[in-house]
């Protein structure tokens, strides 16, 4: 029986979302809890990684197991009573035994929140704080670059990619929220660090720090790398949703 897990996080005590030797993850605890559930080793495939002090609001993964010994309503209800606080399951749903929460994705959607008032001790672990005097207008301009089927290669700290660092960028969206700058990514997949170091682009750009030509030839010279310097932040980046 295959099963799909819907689940959301705070990702600031933890060291990312894969599984290391002794270090807190979001894919351990949730293992190390079915585990204990069905008495045998589970092993979950999640739509995808994210870094240490990331969130999310909608994370999916699929595991298989021979029988299941709850439904669905009460294996969600005892998971979340043995899981942490900081993991919640939202819903677990059967699913085609074909279906695989990585392969299987369309699109996913992240969400950078970037804080435009006086620094706020509260937003640390939640928001990038702060910036200030930045046009939402050149914001918007620039990331117009970024949409598309393009190489990413110099706006990514992966060293090697079996796709050659191409990947496509549907949607990015860009507004205000009392105070709060959002920017929306939806894409077919985004590598490490691709999302935090468009963002900083974009906000140095809309402070006029960095030229329109610098951003440009990053994305169209990719014979040598020439890795951008500028990364936001981990914690005011959030898995929004995953489009299957």
């Amino acid at each position: 029986m295959n099963l799909l897990l819907n689940f959301s996080y705070d990702g600031t005590n933890f060291y990312g979302y894969q599984k290391q030797p002794n270090k807190r993850t979001i894919q351990g605890e949730i293992e190390k809890v079915l585990s204990v559930l069905f008495q045998e080793e589970v092993k979950i495939y999640a739509s995808g990684r994210t870094d240490a002090k990331v969130h999310a609001i909608n994370q999916y993964a699929n595991f298989k197991i021979e029988h299941l010994k709850f439904d669905t309503k009460d294996l969600c209800y005892r998971m979340n009573k043995l899981l942490p606080n900081d993991i919640v399951i939202k819903k677990i749903s059967i699913v085609d035994d074909n279906f695989h929460a990585r392969f299987n994705v369309k699109y996913k959607v992240y969400e950078m929140l970037i804080n435009f008032k006086e620094k706020n001790p509260f937003y640390r672990n939640y928001v990038v704080d702060s910036f200030s005097n930045v046009s939402i207008k050149k914001c918007k301009e620039i990331a117009k670059y970024f949409i598309g089927k393009k190489n990413f290669m110099n706006y990514c700290s992966k060293e090697e990619d079996e796709n050659n660092f191409i990947r496509t960028i549907k949607k990015i969206k860009i507004f205000k929220n009392n105070g709060v700058l959002h920017m929306i990514f939806v894409g077919d997949g985004f590598m490490t660090y691709q999302i935090r170091m468009i963002s900083a682009n974009i906000l140095l750009y809309g402070q006029n720090k960095i030229s329109k030509d610098e951003i440009i030839k990053r994305l169209n010279f990719v014979d040598k790398r020439n890795v951008s310097p500028y990364c936001l932040s981990a914690e005011g980046l959030y898995l929004v949703n995953v489009i299957y």
